[in-house]
């Protein structure tokens, strides 16, 4: 997305420069009064030193309304562009080159999915309604009456109202953005096409599959760039992983639960979360919301503590169909589409049409992904009895742990594990999602033939089946989006779970001792070093000769400090180790798909624990290679390559957080946050990831906030973010925490009543 919209920025380019000043007089506001309509009585807010509102009102649709203002004031061009991409109307904004986000979003069904959770909303949930309208209330107060942010000024428009519709189309873009189907399928249909089945077992469990599409290598290729694309049409890019853990009484020095999470997303400008903290007669409430979101995603009371990491499982399958007339084949019997028109407006005022069609698997996609033959997507999101916005308002009513259990239930997608603790004493992670029962033969891993019933889903399997750990006897639930193994294998077949690395360096830290301080898993939590590095590095000590490069690994403690070099030289052994040992059976083209998708780090898992993998071995060689030669050959390729000295860390790559109009140089000094070096490791504890293949690799995504809560002071917590609160260059809270956050450092939270006298006053019309 950052490609195109740089384009339709790039006019505007030395214009940000020249006016940048008009930026420091849109300043948000921190103290005064204000008139908020609807509000039944006036509504106290004050900051604390990182710019968290804490809002006091005499009912939870007035600290709506106040929340929904603060929101829209730091926030509003992010909030725009979410709810417009999962309505399908960014050209409205940014003209002709957001048609191909436009395109997409209306073929996926997100647009009407909205509008079917606005109507069954509308007539049996009153309440929800109510905090919908009272937030937005909010909202539009601010865009009605404050200044326009600085990227509506660039594009030359007016933010548009807000309405229910855009709490769902919120949801549908942040669950697009846990989809993995579009991407890995094809590419793994196209590898097990490819590859003597003997080469198998590293890529993915539970070969084979019965009835696989055939690719074609100029398919495989349009896949390629559909995939390279998606995430550039993304103005916060992707949800990708994330850690989270309880720990029981039992198991804790204050003998209550200790709770820690930091949810994995794309480093971006604004940042991901707004935090906020809400005090009626009815609650106390401190929550991490994604702006244009009335309910947090994230939170804690005085009861209880809740987190979230990506489950992963696969609720999306995609079918490649056989051409049959106007229509396509099922079962020996042609079969029609069905079909309905969109029409999407674009900032120039013309509009263009298109048509989608619809086979019983779902919506065709080949369109909007550049594929040449007839595909279809299948997606548990859109079903209408998915309905995430009222599982997150159910939990907020909830009492006690079985009422937060149930509360979750009508959330089939996007699939996420919720982490649990409370004063009581118990500790639990649910899987949240509705798992899509698949027909035997099929793994779901692959794109699958469509002209058969035997591929077609069987169902959904009730929410009581999921998997769940309530307070287990260890002592201790965690994720690092792996599965959960055990009774639940049967339903966990098919997923995008994470590499081994990061769930084994997790589980081996947090059975390191009996007992744990909160203090304690600061240590945890940004613990920088990974598995792949770390086995890499054995096999190394054991295999190549001696010399300075050696000493210096064998030095290291697999940390990767911004002050060493020793990240840069595993790094770089690594990336060589990738090419030497995947390109010779792959090829380039699918060698260059493979190390884009965090597939490939589950493959090098797999061979670096088997020695004797075929894949070890030069399919263009008379001999026979073994592991121990294919690590000589990409250790001496990897020091060949490097500049010598060997380049620290800190110099080698930074993160990156970007905004929308961010690829023109000049506007992205104006609105993205500062780019500082890489504190963790792709695949750590503390995941910042990059792509493989990059000289000086760029962090796009990692930890979105990271806390620590123990339950013993359910009102106090430890929490850090990647930039501020604020979305607003210039602004004391745009990026005051990102020093702290990369340095792993971490500041107080505290859940509490508004202490002398507020900072803004939100007054009755």
């Amino acid at each position: 997305m950052n490609r195109w919209i740089g384009v339709v920025a790039l006019c505007a380019g030395a214009a940000a420069v020249a006016t940048w000043a008009g930026i420091t007089h849109q300043q948000p506001e921190y103290q005064g009064s204000n008139t908020l309509p609807g509000l039944e009585a006036p509504v106290s807010v004050k900051f604390d030193e990182f710019g968290v509102p804490t809002i006091e009102a005499a009912q939870d649709q007035d600290a709506l309304r106040a929340l929904g203002w603060l929101h829209a004031q730091e926030r509003l061009f992010q909030m725009d562009l979410l709810r417009r991409v999962g309505k399908g109307e960014v050209a409205a904004l940014l003209g002709a080159p957001g048609l191909p986000t436009d395109r997409l979003f209306r073929t996926l069904g997100t647009r009407h999915w909205a509008q079917v959770q606005v109507s069954q909303m509308e007539s049996s949930e009153p309440e929800l309604t109510e905090w919908v309208d009272a937030y937005y209330q909010g909202v539009n107060q601010a865009i009605a009456t404050l200044p326009a942010p600085m990227e509506y000024r660039l594009l030359g428009l007016q933010p548009e109202p807000f309405s229910r519709v855009d709490a769902f189309a919120t949801l549908s873009y942040m669950a697009h953005s846990f989809t993995s189907a579009f991407k890995q399928d094809p590419l793994l249909t196209a590898l097990v096409a490819k590859l003597d089945p003997i080469y198998h077992p590293a890529l993915v469990s539970g070969w084979p599959d019965d009835y696989p599409a055939q690719l074609t290598d100029q398919e495989l290729t349009a896949w390629q760039q559909a995939a390279a694309t998606l995430d550039q049409r993304l103005p916060l890019g992707t949800l990708q992983g994330s850690n989270g853990w309880v720990i029981s009484p039992q198991r804790s020095a204050s003998g209550a639960p200790l709770f820690a999470n930091d949810p994995h997303i794309a480093f971006s400008t604004p940042q991901v979360w707004y935090e906020a903290q809400l005090h009626t007669p009815n609650r106390q409430l401190y929550g991490y919301y994604l702006p244009g979101l009335p309910l947090p995603l994230l939170g804690r009371t005085p009861e209880r503590v809740w987190g979230l990491t990506m489950l992963l499982n696969d609720d999306a399958d995609l079918y490649r169909l056989t051409p049959a007339g106007e229509g396509y084949q099922f079962d020996d019997q042609p079969r029609p589409y069905t079909a309905h028109v969109e029409t999407i407006h674009i900032s120039d005022g013309t509009t263009e049409t298109m048509t989608v069609r619809q086979s019983l698997h779902g919506p065709r996609v080949d369109a909007v992904l550049n594929l040449p033959e007839p595909t279809a997507l299948q997606w548990t999101f859109t079903e209408p009895r998915n309905r995430p916005l009222t599982g997150l308002y159910q939990l907020l009513q909830s009492e006690d742990m079985a009422s937060f259990e149930a509360a979750l239930e009508p959330i089939w997608s996007p699939g996420v594990n919720v982490l649990y603790g409370d004063t009581e004493g118990n500790i639990a992670k649910w899987a949240v999602a509705r798992y899509l029962q698949r027909a035997p033969g099929v793994s779901g891993a692959l794109v699958l033939d469509g002209s058969i019933s035997a591929t077609l889903p069987l169902g959904y399997p009730p929410y009581s089946d999921n998997p769940r750990y309530i307070n287990p006897p260890s002592g201790i639930v965690f994720s690092a989006n792996h599965p959960y193994g055990g009774p639940w294998q049967s339903l966990e077949r098919a997923g995008y779970y994470a590499p081994t690395f990061r769930p084994a360096l997790l589980e081996q830290a947090l059975s390191a001792q009996p007992i744990w301080q909160l203090d304690q898993l600061k240590a945890v939590q940004t613990d920088s070093r990974n598995g792949r590095a770390e086995q890499l590095k054995a096999l190394l000590l054991d295999t190549v000769e001696p010399g300075p490069e050696r000493d210096l690994l064998a030095r290291w403690d697999g940390r990767y400090h911004p002050q060493s070099a020793a990240p840069t030289l595993i790094e770089a052994v690594y990336q060589s180790l990738l090419r030497t040992v995947l390109e010779d059976e792959l090829g380039a083209e699918r060698f260059d798909a493979l190390q884009r998708q965090s597939l490939v780090d589950r493959i090098m898992a797999e061979l670096l624990h088997d020695p004797h993998s075929p894949w070890w071995d030069h399919t263009g060689t008379a001999t026979a290679e073994q592991r121990q030669d294919i690590l000589r050959a990409a250790w001496a390729d990897a020091l060949a390559a490097l500049p010598q000295p060997i380049p620290l860390w800190e110099n080698r790559g930074q993160m990156r957080h970007r905004h929308p109009l961010g690829e023109v140089p000049a506007l992205a000094a104006l609105f993205e946050g500062p780019g500082l070096a890489i504190t963790g490791s792709k695949r750590a504890i503390n995941n910042m990831a990059y792509r493989y293949g990059e000289t000086h690799p760029i962090a796009t995504f990692g930890p979105s906030t990271r806390r620590l809560v123990d339950l013993a002071e359910p009102l106090k917590g430890h929490a850090i973010s990647p930039l501020g609160q604020s979305g607003i260059p210039f602004s004391p809270h745009f990026a005051d925490q990102a020093e702290a956050y990369a340095k792993g450092d971490y500041r107080r939270t505290e859940l509490g009543a508004i202490e002398g006298e507020p900072d803004i006053r939100f007054h009755p019309q």
